[in-house]
């Protein structure tokens, strides 16, 4: 019951951010994450460097905001999607793949009316979350491949990025069909 009501907070948060037009709230909004983040004492650096990744989507939609909309809206979307960024990083902190996926599960349970089956949703998004690292150090991989060839990285050469990682992902689906299949889980 505790994690539903932490992912239930956890995704209001998240959704009220996105309505928070005064500058003031959305202060009061980053030091409520900074307070969190003291009392989960979550490692600074980590959190920096994974957030350091995220910049350049942040700008280039500030940027899109900015020319579409006013700076000022630009801005505000900017900081929204950074405090939501943060949010999203301590959430994570505090619950494993396993928890958030029975969350999930239990959250779908009134779906069992309508004859769906709330074991697969839950078997699905935890294999969803578990695959998300291993894609990651896949891409930086073929990224590294990319330049050890002596090859830019631009929007020529994502083809030669995604032709193997499409390949790859399709693998790795098929050897998780095969191993749920080996255990026995049926749907």
């Amino acid at each position: 019951m505790k994690n539903i009501i932490k992912f239930t907070l956890f995704i209001l948060y998240t959704i009220f951010l996105f309505f928070i037009e005064d500058i003031k709230f959305l202060i009061a909004t980053i030091l409520l994450n900074f307070i969190i983040t003291i009392i989960l004492k979550v490692n600074v650096k980590k959190m920096y460097d994974s957030i350091k990744i995220l910049l350049p989507f942040v700008v280039i939609t500030m940027l899109f905001n900015i020319f579409l909309a006013s700076v000022q809206e630009g801005i505000l979307i900017g900081v929204r999607i950074l405090i939501c960024y943060h949010a999203t990083y301590l959430f994570s902190q505090t619950m494993t793949t396993l928890q958030v996926a029975d969350t999930i599960q239990r959250i779908c349970a009134p779906l069992k009316f309508f004859r769906i089956n709330t074991k697969n949703i839950g078997i699905m998004i935890s294999i969803s979350i578990c695959m998300l690292p291993i894609l990651k150090k896949e891409m930086e991989t073929l990224i590294q491949t990319l330049r050890a060839k002596g090859k830019q990285l631009n929007m020529g050469n994502i083809v030669i990025i995604m032709k193997p990682m499409l390949i790859s992902i399709l693998r790795k689906t098929s050897q998780m069909e095969k191993t749920l299949l080996a255990k026995g889980y049926e749907e």
